[in-house]
């Protein structure tokens, strides 16, 4: 009776979240901030794993959390182009029981220093007169909340299936002080694992109802829905004491996120220029391409990581994604594994951007 009456409580608050978000505007930006909310194991191989990662972010997959029966408590600190913003991370993931688990996070986003140029005059050109004492400071912040619940189900000997979803709670304050905005949403996840030979593949799907997010009586917005379909591989070397992990996951199946290039011949010029040339879009626009149209240009644009650990005490990873190009970082396990230290770099066209983070574990 209680599981049915909480699975009932689910399903109206999602009936309400999807009413809420019926009248307000699709934005493509509306939910950005949630790919700096990563810990720094996951964002040193490109955040790419969203298969073997367990951790109460908005990031990771549900689906994963059933998984582990250790409860893990994370604080981390991300630096972002030479410290231009940060952000800040408090997850925790525990069991319930043998077969389901919960994980949380809260998340805060921290952007300084806003130069604001309202009270600049206006030369007879129509350009702003620059005059330092007119200029106002002001700030940014973000604070989001992750609630997510799992379960495992153990088909057979051959393969395990986790299920999970979460919810997000949101508040976004702009700058000056001039709007607020709150929003809400809902995620899914799910695991499929292949304990031999030990391969895992997953698919995350964020604001499965949209994200809700209202900013005043006369304006809100909802956020696209987002697909991701992740693998991952996983072996241990014994003979050199080592165990090792390939992780792969793709950009949005869905094509509500986009993917940049850097280099004009690439593949992505050369396929999806072409598709946009015969739906008569002008070549100074930004050229877009799905999975059907550009299938190889498609997968060669996701994110795909590297983890080696020596004698489950410390790790080497690196990644490569389409926004940080490159990714290194490293972990360190101490005390039985009971404390873990892990330090994420990333490099980027503006600035590199440095992780550290401190997991408690038992």
């Amino acid at each position: 009776m209680t599981r049915n009456f909480a699975a009932l409580k689910a399903l109206c608050c999602t009936l309400i979240i999807a009413a809420s978000a019926s009248g307000a505007d699709w934005n493509y930006y509306s939910d950005n901030t949630r790919e700096t909310f990563v810990l720094p194991s996951q964002a040193a191989t490109g955040a790419s794993d969203i298969v073997f990662s367990r951790n109460g972010g908005s990031e990771s997959n549900e689906g994963t959390i059933p998984f582990d029966s250790a409860s893990e408590l994370t604080l981390s600190y991300n630096s972002y182009y030479e410290n231009t913003f940060s952000t800040s991370i408090l997850s925790y993931a525990g069991a319930i029981d043998r077969l389901s688990g919960f994980a949380v996070s809260l998340s805060y986003l921290y952007d300084p220093g806003i130069v604001g140029t309202q009270n600049l005059e206006v030369g007879s050109d129509g350009m702003p007169v620059y005059d330092p004492s007119l200029l106002e400071y002001s700030n940014e912040s973000v604070v989001l909340f992750h609630a997510a619940y799992g379960r495992r189900f153990d088909i057979d000997r051959r393969f395990e299936i986790g299920l999970g979803a979460g919810l997000n709670a949101l508040r976004h304050c702009l700058p000056f002080g001039q709007y607020k905005g709150y929003g809400m949403g809902m995620d899914a996840g799910l695991l499929l694992h292949f304990p031999r030979p030990e391969i895992r593949v997953g698919l995350l799907c964020e604001n499965v109802t949209s994200q809700y997010t209202r900013w005043s009586p006369s304006y809100s917005e909802k956020a696209y829905p987002h697909l991701f379909l992740g693998l991952g591989w996983e072996k241990d070397l014994s003979y050199i004491y080592g165990h090792v992990r390939l992780l792969y996951k793709t950009p949005d199946m869905l094509s509500n996120q986009g993917a940049n290039t850097l280099n004009s011949s690439s593949i992505f010029d050369t396929t999806a220029s072409a598709t946009t040339q015969n739906l008569g879009v002008p070549q100074d626009q930004p050229a877009t391409a799905s999975l059907l149209e550009a299938p190889w240009w498609f997968l060669l644009s996701g994110n795909a990581g590297l983890e080696y650990r020596i004698m489950d005490v410390f790790s080497v990873r690196v990644g490569h994604s389409i926004v940080n190009t490159w990714t290194f970082g490293c972990g360190l396990s101490m005390f039985k594994k009971q404390l873990g230290l892990d330090f994420a770099y990333l490099t980027h066209e503006l600035a590199p951007t440095y992780q550290l983070s401190v997991t408690y574990r038992r």
